[in-house]
């Protein structure tokens, strides 16, 4: 949890610190780094500290306008919470945490030909496949919801301009985000857009209601299956979950499910951004 945290963290306080090249490209000298939507007491730096802070953790609570941020941290905040398993704010993180070791488990157990076993309890297919559905929920309500705003506005953008502060790839990142803050139990936001209005109030609550019960419902179910086998004595055939190989493992698996659900959502937005600033 600690390294998915520090490679979120580390490179946001990086690009805040250098400044937004649209900005210095206007002839305006940045000491500070990107001061956009931050408090000066708090500095660049600790904005984006706190702003993975916030976002990997559920949180929720904001010291700077994420919408401010540049493309690649509002990305970094945006992964916190889709990953939504580090340390885990009201616990969800855990839960969540908890589903991508059974993923891990069977996984590794299968690729090394070990026995797929955790606490001594066997992993099947029954729990495979609960672990599968609570995984997937989270990118499809996110995906499906970004989708289907995206296509409303697109198909009549005079009717939905309120929406929308910034349109273009920054406008399709501030309806990832709602999206995504609402499914990973968040709160926070890109403030750009207009989300006081009967739609966004109507799928974001359907949104949280899914995204925030299921995902409990899912971890208990498995657990209840567990208690109620036989504990297996660990043997030569047990596949080891307490080495850091594993916990490598675990990572890896985090990160594959991250990177296949979200990355070509975020290369429309903040990725695309961040080259369009660059030319």
């Amino acid at each position: 949890m600690t390294i998915g945290f520090l490679l979120l963290a580390l490179p946001s306080i990086y690009l805040e610190m250098q400044g937004n090249t649209a900005i210095s490209a206007m002839g305006i000298q940045q000491n500070r780094g990107s001061m956009e939507g931050k408090e000066v007491r708090f500095g660049a730096a600790a904005s984006a500290y706190w702003a993975i802070n916030t976002t990997a953790t559920s949180n929720g609570s904001v010291n700077s306008m994420h919408d401010s941020m540049t493309p690649l941290t509002g990305m970094f905040t945006m992964l916190g919470t889709m990953i939504n398993s580090f340390y885990g704010g009201v616990g969800v993180g855990f839960l969540n945490f908890y589903i991508f070791i059974i993923l891990a488990v069977f996984i590794s157990g299968l690729m090394v030909g070990r026995t797929p076993e955790f606490l001594g309890k066997k992993i099947e297919a029954k729990e495979m496949k609960i672990a599968m559905v609570i995984a997937l929920l989270h990118p499809f309500l996110i995906l499906v919801g970004t989708a289907i705003s995206s296509y409303l506005y697109a198909g009549n953008p005079t009717e939905y301009a309120g929406w929308l502060a910034n349109p273009g790839n920054h406008g399709f990142s501030e309806m990832l985000y709602e999206f995504t803050s609402s499914s990973a139990n968040n709160g926070s936001g890109f403030e750009g857009l207009g989300d006081n209005t009967p739609f966004w109030n109507i799928a974001c609550g359907i949104v949280m209601l899914f995204a925030r019960y299921l995902p409990i419902i899912g971890p208990v179910a498995i657990a209840g299956i567990l208690a109620g086998k036989k504990y297996i004595p660990e043997s030569n055939g047990t596949l080891k979950t307490d080495t850091s190989t594993f916990g490598l493992m675990v990572f890896a698996v985090i990160a594959i499910v991250a990177a296949l659900s979200f990355f070509p959502a975020l290369t429309l937005g903040p990725i695309a951004e961040y080259f369009l600033m660059l030319n």
